[in-house]
C-alpha cells in the first residue's frame, strides 16, 4: 500500500472548518500541516485542529518536500501568490472560488498549472452535491428529452439593512478582493452550468448595487461592488441559460436550479448554499397545462457515497460529502486513476465568463468569449 498523500491547508477559517473534515474523511490522505499568517495563530490552529505541523509562511509550506497537496482557502488576492508558489514547487493544488481576483491572475495560475503538470482543482463543489450529480445523469440519459433551457438562482440575505448575517465575509464589500454577487455566488453557479451544459460562447448581463450600507458591530460597511447580477448565457451548443445572483434579498428562496426540455422538467432546491443533506430533487413529465405537479425524486444510493470515503451524506457539516467527493477524485487522479474536476481549465473559463459579463454591462451588449 502506498503512503498517504500529505495535505497542507492554508487557512484556519474556511479551510480548517470545512475542508479539514472532508480531507479527514478520505482513505489514503492525511492532513499534516496548517498555515496562517503569524507563528502564534499557526501554533494555536495546529493545536486546536490536531494537526502535526504549523507554518506561518506559505512559501515554506509550498517548498516543504513532505507536503504533496497545498489547499489554499483564503480570499482571491492572497491566493494567487500561494497557488503560484505551490505550483512552482511541483505541488498539487486545491484553490478557492472565485478562482482569481481578475483575468490576469487566472491566466497566470492556469499557465503555471499546465507547466507544472500536477493536479489542480477548485472549490466549485455544487456539481458534486448528490442531487445535482443525479440530475445531470438523468439529463444525460434523456429523462427530460431534448434540453430547451435552464435557469439557476442563488438569492439570500447574506447582508441586509438590519444586520450582517455573515460577518466573516465583509471582505465581499471591497472590489480589490475580486468580489461581487456575480463573481462570488455567480462563479459557483457558472461552474455548475458549464459542468452540465458545456462551455459558454456568449454572455450579456445586468449588475447593480442596491444595499449601500451593511451594519456590523456598531459600524457601517459601505460596499462598493454589485450585490445582484443577472446573466443571460448562450452555450457553445446553442443552449440558452439564465443566472441570478443576489446576496441582499430578504426572503430570498435560496438556491434553485431548473432545467426543462421536450419531455419534462427537473429542479434542485436548497434553503441556502446547496449541500448533500438539504438539496432536494424534483421533477415532472406531465405535459398538462396548469396541472403539472413537481414530485420529489429520491436521490439514489450510488450518489450518496464516495469510494474510499467515510463522509455521511445526511450530516449537516458545511459541504462535507460534496467536498469529499471532489477531494476523492483529486486523490485518485494523483494516484493515476481517472481525472479531477473541476480543474483549472474549467476555472479559467468561468473567470473568462465573469469578466465578459462585466464588459457586457459596461458596453450594454452581448460579448463573445
Amino acid at each position: 500500500m502506498s503512503p498517504p498523500l500529505r495535505v497542507g491547508i492554508i487557512s484556519a477559517a474556511w479551510g480548517a472548518k470545512a475542508h479539514l473534515p472532508a480531507w479527514r474523511s478520505l482513505d489514503g490522505v492525511k492532513v499534516t500541516a496548517i498555515c496562517t499568517s503569524r507563528p502564534e495563530t499557526a501554533a494555536k490552529a495546529a493545536e486546536e485542529y490536531r494537526v502535526a505541523r504549523a507554518f506561518h509562511d506559505f512559501r515554506a509550506m509550498a517548498a516543504d518536500p513532505e507536503i504533496d497537496i497545498v489547499d489554499c482557502g483564503t480570499r482571491p488576492p492572497l491566493r494567487h501568490a500561494m497557488v503560484m508558489a505551490a505550483l512552482g514547487a511541483g505541488k498539487h493544488v486545491y484553490n478557492g472560488i472565485p478562482f482569481a481576483k481578475d483575468l490576469r491572475d487566472a491566466r497566470d495560475m492556469a499557465g503555471a498549472w499546465r507547466k507544472a503538470g500536477t493536479v489542480a482543482v477548485v472549490d466549485a463543489f455544487m456539481q458534486a452535491v448528490p442531487a445535482m450529480a443525479q440530475m445531470k445523469a438523468m439529463i444525460d440519459a434523456g429523462w427530460i428529452g431534448e434540453v430547451f433551457g435552464a435557469d439557476v438562482a442563488f438569492e439570500v440575505p447574506l447582508f441586509s439593512a438590519a444586520r450582517t448575517n455573515v460577518p466573516g465575509y465583509v471582505w465581499f464589500a471591497d472590489p480589490a478582493n475580486g468580489a461581487s454577487a456575480g463573481r462570488n455566488l455567480g462563479s459557483h453557479m457558472l461552474h455548475l452550468l458549464v459542468h452540465v451544459f458545456g462551455p459558454v460562447a456568449s454572455v450579456t448581463a445586468d449588475q447593480s448595487l442596491a444595499l449601500k450600507e451593511w451594519p456590523l458591530d456598531g459600524e457601517i460597511i459601505r460596499p462598493a461592488v454589485p450585490d445582484r447580477a443577472s446573466l443571460l448565457l448562450r452555450h457553445a451548443s446553442g443552449l440558452p441559460t439564465r443566472l441570478e445572483a443576489n446576496w441582499c434579498k430578504i426572503g430570498g428562496e435560496g438556491f434553485r436550479f431548473s432545467v426543462w426540455g421536450s419531455k419534462g422538467r427537473l429542479e434542485a432546491r436548497a434553503p441556502v448554499f446547496p449541500m448533500a443533506h438539504d438539496t432536494r430533487l424534483s421533477g415532472t413529465q406531465d405535459p398538462a397545462l396548469g396541472s403539472a405537479r413537481m414530485e420529489e425524486i429520491a436521490v439514489e444510493a450510488e450518489y450518496l457515497a464516495v469510494p474510499g470515503c467515510h463522509a455521511v451524506a445526511d450530516r449537516p457539516e458545511t459541504g462535507l460529502l460534496a467536498l469529499a467527493s471532489i477531494f476523492a477524485k483529486m486523490r485518485d487522479a494523483i494516484n493515476g486513476k481517472g481525472s479531477a474536476a473541476p480543474d483549472f481549465a474549467q476555472a479559467l473559463h468561468v473567470q473568462e465568463v465573469v469578466e465578459a459579463a462585466a464588459r457586457a454591462l459596461d458596453e450594454r451588449c452581448w460579448v463573445d468569449l
